[in-house]
């Protein structure tokens, strides 16, 4: 199995919070399906002791399909995971419950995910990952190259 970025993780997270909120605008339909320990990590990201949304939730709450507030959300789990070592077992645990709801065909959603591939990628032509609108121009030796990569099989 290939391995997954911590950022890939946190974009299926955050996907999958998006989308939970979006239909049915409860946070405690989000917490339902994971452990435990990974729910009692997560809470309090965005939860108040007395159980109401933090300021990051309640702005996704209005907004689910909102960029910039999914982007708070990721940061808020990006901080986590910094500042706890033990964080990324939570995190990998949620995102295995979420891997396991697509192997049974339920969609998950990866929101704003860009650049994301976990697997091995099988194409009779050109593959992309990134953006297709962005062009751009390339200069030097070495591998120097920021932003999106296209692969050009032969």
């Amino acid at each position: 199995m290939e391995p997954i970025t911590t950022s890939a993780m946190v974009g299926t997270v955050v996907g999958y919070l998006a989308k939970t909120l979006k239909e049915d605008k409860s946070i405690k339909s989000f917490f339902k399906d994971f452990t435990d320990s990974a729910v009692n990590w997560i809470r309090p990201l965005f939860l108040k002791e007395d159980g109401n949304p933090k300021e990051v939730l309640l702005k996704l709450l209005e907004n689910p399909d909102s960029i910039a507030r999914q982007n708070g959300i990721k940061s808020t789990l990006e901080i986590a995971l910094e500042e706890d070592s033990k964080a990324m077992i939570h995190l990998k645990a949620i995102y295995d419950v979420l891997q396991s709801k697509v192997a049974q065909g339920q969609s998950i959603d990866i929101d704003n995910g860009k650049n994301i591939n976990a697997g091995t990628i099988t194409a009779g032509g050109n593959v992309t990952l990134g953006d297709t609108l962005i062009h751009q121009n390339h200069s030097g030796n070495g591998d120097n190259i920021g932003g999106d990569k296209i692969l050009f099989t032969s």
